[in-house]
């Protein structure tokens, strides 16, 4: 009997863990989306170049 009511409390977590991981995912989900309207149009930032005195890249303009 001891078992069974481990098992059925087990398997209630398990439920419970993957009821709040969809919703994490699904809250995620709806930021990525905002995220990705509100995104630059042209989908990239501005174009890098390299500075050939330091070696690192910085902005064009």
């Amino acid at each position: 009997m001891t078992e069974l009511i481990g098992v059925a409390a087990l398997a209630a977590g398990g439920y419970w863990i993957v009821r709040r991981m969809k919703k994490k995912v699904a809250q995620v989900e709806a930021q990525l989306s905002k995220m990705a309207a509100q995104a630059d149009p042209a989908g990239r930032g501005a174009k890098l170049v390299l500075d050939p005195a330091t070696g690192k890249y910085r902005p064009q303009g």
